[in-house]
């Protein structure tokens, strides 16, 4: 287990995998950008609705930013990639 943390490299499959994800991703957004917001023009007719949708979204949000400082904050203590600069 404590080679895996070694290493400072990806696999193939790996990387393949995330480029995978990264151009699903961008084919995504360019091609729903046309599909407009049905259900957000739905639910803009009901207040109590819109109100539910921004305190669900607010949520949520926190939730995201919660998850991006719990990684830095674990990055920072375990430096996983620190021998990594050292090897390049």
């Amino acid at each position: 287990m404590q080679m895996l943390f070694r290493k400072c490299e990806v696999s193939v499959a790996m990387a393949y995998c995330c480029m995978i994800y990264v151009i699903a991703s961008v084919y995504y957004l360019i091609v729903t950008r046309q599909f407009g917001t049905p259900f957000y023009n739905a639910i803009a007719k009901d207040p109590k609705l819109v109100e539910i949708k921004k305190k669900s979204a607010s949520k949520r949000r926190k939730a995201f930013y919660c998850g991006i400082a719990v990684g830095v904050i674990v990055l920072f203590i375990f430096k996983p990639f620190l021998g990594c600069a050292d090897n390049n």
